[in-house]
């Protein structure tokens, strides 16, 4: 906890805003982002996420990751896991604006949990998404209001086995969301294992870049890559572009 207000506080003094974006196309980006944001969530979506927060249901947990700041080992109610570990509709709204800015063809959702980031990248995708979960229960709740849908395929299982399977039949990936784990090794092994497959209008959001020592260190060295070509850190999540560019940008910016 005292790590993540740490990091929050250096945030804070470092954050930008527009005035700081000499690029077009980041100037543009961001100024989109906000009007995007304008809109609202969705209200159908956003009824989902109320009924979650309202349910008092207890599940088992198989957590194949970090584990949580808030959760012990035991039996977790649907509401505690939507107010604690599910993305504010902010968070939401931009990785679905994020996904709009690719061709959105084939995305990638590591860490469905209970489907409410899945429903939103849904609504902007062109082609396929594949959202990935190691909880059965969490994955059979997202399913209930994510199906039917023939362009969403949900696979359960531990990401390490079940992301190499889905990548061999993949050529290019546009968007991808990593919400999953939250550990320093298998962050850099899902992003190795993506990299080969993004193009220069691929966008991949990592979340949780503050969570933990061992995720800003996964940040901070993947964000150097010299196949990435640019960052912005939102602080609840890092942003990473691949389009070739004269210069290394890394922002810092709020929302």
């Amino acid at each position: 906890m005292l790590f993540h207000f740490w990091e929050y506080l250096l945030y804070f003094l470092r954050k930008e805003n527009s005035h700081s974006l000499h690029s077009p196309f980041y100037f543009s980006l961001y100024r989109n982002l906000k009007i995007y944001l304008k809109k609202g969530g969705n209200d159908q979506i956003e009824a989902i996420r109320k009924d979650f927060l309202g349910s008092n249901y207890k599940i088992s947990s198989t957590d194949f990751g970090a584990g949580s700041r808030w959760f012990g080992k035991g039996k977790r109610s649907i509401s505690a896991i939507m107010k604690r570990a599910g993305s504010p509709v902010k968070c939401s709204l931009i990785y679905s604006f994020l996904c709009k800015q690719t061709p959105a063809e084939t995305v990638l959702d590591l860490g469905t949990s209970l489907g409410v980031n899945t429903a939103y990248l849904m609504r902007e995708v062109k082609g396929t998404l594949y959202s990935f979960e190691g909880d059965p229960e969490l994955l059979a709740l997202a399913e209930k209001h994510l199906r039917p849908n023939p362009e969403l395929y949900l696979i359960e299982g531990d990401l390490k086995l079940s992301l190499p399977k889905v990548l061999e039949s993949l050529s290019t990936i546009d968007f991808v969301l990593i919400d999953a784990n939250h550990r320093y090794a298998p962050t850099l092994a899902y992003f190795n294992a993506i990299s080969p497959k993004l193009h220069k209008k691929s966008i991949v959001v990592i979340a949780d870049i503050h969570w933990s020592g061992e995720m800003k260190s996964a940040w901070e060295e993947i964000k150097i890559r010299s196949d990435v070509g640019s960052s912005i850190d939102f602080f609840d999540f890092g942003v990473l572009f691949f389009h070739p560019s004269a210069f290394k940008n890394h922002f810092v910016l709020e929302i």
